[in-house]
């Protein structure tokens, strides 16, 4: 099963798959929606997270699609956030220490995160 987005009276709900989306990006997301809507994360079946979200103020059907795609848009970044850690968060933390606490072996470094020791 795909996410899927099914309507509902006040808000909507989305069926994540765990396999594409962390934990920490779902909550990251339903989190930057905090001030439109009341937000609920639980498990789905076996592989699949629930999120709901329930508009704090009435809205217009227009405005409702555009929470939707927001908060599949804030969803995909706040993945693509963690993707981006993992692949370079360590030459990101090396940069911020040789520009406050410059290392005496640069090089020697770089190569051990690119794993060329």
């Amino acid at each position: 099963m795909d996410t899927k987005v099914k309507r509902k009276p006040g808000g909507f709900e989305v069926t994540l798959s765990k396999a594409l989306y962390e934990k920490e990006a779902v909550f990251a997301a339903a989190y930057a929606l905090s001030g439109l809507c009341r937000n609920r994360v639980e498990p789905a079946q076996a592989g699949y997270v629930k999120v709901t979200l329930e508009f704090l103020d009435s809205c217009k059907d227009t405005d409702r699609v555009g929470v939707e795609n927001k908060f599949m848009n804030e969803l995909i970044d706040q993945q693509l956030r963690l993707d981006l850690e993992k692949r370079y968060g360590a030459i990101r933390r090396l940069i911020v220490q040789q520009a406050f606490a410059p290392l005496d072996d640069l090089k020697a470094e770089v190569k051990k995160i690119v794993g060329r020791n």
